[in-house]
């Protein structure tokens, strides 16, 4: 059996109550512990009655008594708070690094809940648990999505706290890297962060009146213009104002090799978009708080109502001209996933820093006052009886498919938990 359910059995106390020690002693659980996410041991400050006598310490889980060992617990002192040792086979005796013996516990499991599991882990459905979802109780529904959008929200947090700690914690520099990052919508996202870490904002803030010369940085510092494939004389130009300035501030470019173009429409090609993202630097004048103000949602949209130089309305990739001329606007859907993929995550992240609950919860109802976006993906959860109605319940249910559905991470969400124990 997954040793994942027995943590969850423990967890949830999904076992018989008359629980005793592998010598027959009673066993009363008045708290099974806080689940440790890191290394040690699986549960802390767990308060558990054995034989009458009030223990309070920390909870080791395995499937058979000899993984202590074979993990060498009995040799590592972090170990030695250990008040009991759950395990689906008694097949040892568990001593700690001090030789006390530590107290064993055979868990019961339900064959009705190993089989309700394994019937979700081997589902080859949309989702795991598509044929139970619509007998799901609303208020968990409901509760689950609300866990969902915050998880959603904070996902950023681990990058941002790294550029943070990267950029001594100079937020503007930070926002333009997730910024420029959400420019390479999704494929190309490494290489536009790549650039954005290598190209100081302060320079590009003395430039936002020339949009040739923020192209030519921003093409420079991306590796494009080191050996571009093509070269005609606006490109040819570019690459003198680019050395001329490389020069100056002793800029060091990416390399052009992570740069995605395969299987992309030209008009998302990762060329346009840096233009496009040249064009919102000298559109805002560097200054983000144009783009950082909810409150205004027209001016925003506004702001974001951008195109490139005439240069790329007739060209797709440097020195390369197209066919057919085209203005190569943002488009809405465009629009509506920078502000949701990025400056959302980015402003409730800096509400929690600075712990402004309200401006958490403003963030939180814009995006409940917003109309859900439209993909494959929602159209599936539509089908499956779970509409999503505003933009909030949109990136809930979109994060909830990718960060626990496809990883059938069942046991850790609350629609799970509800059909595995449903009576």
């Amino acid at each position: 059996m997954n040793e994942e359910l027995l943590h969850y059995i423990w967890q949830y106390k999904l076992y018989k109550p008359d629980l005793r020690t592998t010598d027959n002693k009673p066993i009363e659980v008045i708290h099974p512990g806080i689940k440790n996410m890191d290394g040690g041991p699986d549960f802390f400050n767990a308060k558990i009655k054995i034989d009458g006598t009030l223990w309070a310490g920390n909870v080791e889980i395995h499937q058979n008594e000899k993984e202590w060992y074979l993990h060498q617990h009995h040799q590592d002192p972090s170990y030695d708070n250990v008040i009991l040792h759950v395990v689906e086979i008694n097949n040892k005796t568990t001593y700690n690094s001090k030789n006390r013996l530590i107290p064993a516990c055979c868990l019961p499991v339900s064959m009705t809940l190993k089989n309700r599991l394994k019937k979700l882990y081997t589902s080859s459905k949309w989702i795991a648990c598509a044929q139970n979802i619509s007998n799901i109780n609303e208020f968990t529904l409901s509760q689950w999505m609300e866990r969902m959008l915050i998880e959603r929200l904070e996902e950023k947090s681990y990058l941002v706290n790294n550029l943070l700690k990267a950029t001594n914690n100079n937020w503007d520099q930070v926002f333009f890297i997730l910024l420029a990052r959400s420019f390479g919508f999704g494929l190309n996202g490494l290489p536009f962060e790549l650039m954005a870490k290598q190209t100081p904002l302060t320079i590009l803030l003395k430039h936002t009146d020339n949009l040739f010369q923020m192209e030519a940085l921003l093409f420079g510092q991306a590796g494009l213009l080191t050996e571009p494939k093509e070269q005609d004389e606006y490109t040819t130009s570019l690459k003198r104002e680019y050395e001329f300035l490389r020069n100056k501030y002793l800029l060091k470019p990416i390399s052009q090799s992570p740069w995605k173009f395969l299987r992309l429409r030209p008009a998302n090609f990762p060329t346009v978009r840096i233009a496009q993202l040249a064009n919102l630097m000298c559109n805002i004048k560097g200054s983000f708080e144009q783009l950082l103000n909810l409150s205004q949602q027209p001016l925003l949209l506004n702001k974001m109502n951008i195109g490139t130089s005439d240069y790329w309305k007739s060209h797709y990739v440097l020195g390369k001209q197209s066919s057919k001329s085209s203005v190569k606007l943002l488009g809405s859907s465009s629009k509506q996933r920078l502000i949701v993929n990025t400056i959302i995550p980015y402003l409730f992240i800096y509400a929690a820093k600075h712990k402004d609950e309200q401006q958490k919860e403003k963030i939180i109802d814009y995006l409940y006052q917003q109309p859900s976006e439209n993909n494959k993906t929602l159209e599936q959860w539509n089908n499956l009886g779970v509409p999503s109605k505003n933009e909030a319940q949109a990136q809930a249910l979109l994060y909830l498919k990718s960060n626990y559905c496809n990883q059938k991470k069942c046991l850790n969400c609350h629609i799970g938990h509800e059909v595995l124990c449903k009576n």
